[in-house]
């Protein structure tokens, strides 16, 4: 039983995590009031652990099916200000990003300059083109901890990064199921 139990607070911190990075928390933080607290009041009932697992599942079932990527529970993305080349001195990678306002999302990642990166982008963008224009971002990344951080490299404009910033905003679970397995 104790496993159990214990899946089931594991499960429930990874909800709570992810309707916390995506910004939901003022819709659902009373039902994650709730379970948190019959979980601790039935430690003992097996079967009211069950319904409270198989709640979180459906409320989580409910959110991919309106498109929310959950792996927002254990990947958060960040940006942080601007860095100039020595950031890879701090462990970050170069990064060209590419985003539509429809969600599309296109990147490319390497040891090459950002204008070499992007144009290997652009290349790759002509074999297969966007629905919509794509607006490109030079960055830098990094995953620490669960969070993907992303800074502005010196080629990016503080325009462009303030409109990166408003895209993260509104676009948070489809950068995240596109990036998640960068390391």
């Amino acid at each position: 039983m104790g496993d159990k139990f214990a899946d089931v607070w594991v499960l429930l911190s990874d909800t709570d995590r992810f309707v916390s990075r995506a910004g939901l928390m003022d819709k659902f933080e009373g039902q994650l009031r709730i379970w948190r607290s019959e979980l601790q009041k039935s430690k003992a009932d097996i079967q009211r652990t069950r319904d409270i697992r198989d709640d979180i599942i459906a409320f989580r079932r409910s959110r991919r099916e309106e498109g929310w990527e959950l792996r927002l529970g254990s990947l958060d993305i960040k940006l942080k200000g601007f860095r100039s080349d020595d950031a890879f001195s701090v462990g970050f990678q170069r990064m060209v990003l590419m985003v539509g306002e429809n969600g599309d999302i296109r990147y490319v990642t390497g040891t090459a300059n950002h204008y070499e990166l992007d144009r290997e982008l652009n290349n790759q963008l002509h074999q297969s083109p966007p629905a919509v224009p794509l607006e490109p971002h030079y960055l830098w990344f990094r995953r620490i901890e669960g969070i993907l951080e992303l800074a502005g490299a010196d080629s990016q404009s503080q325009q462009s990064h303030k409109k990166l910033q408003e895209y993260i905003a509104v676009h948070k679970s489809e950068l995240v199921r596109a990036m998640y397995k960068l390391s």
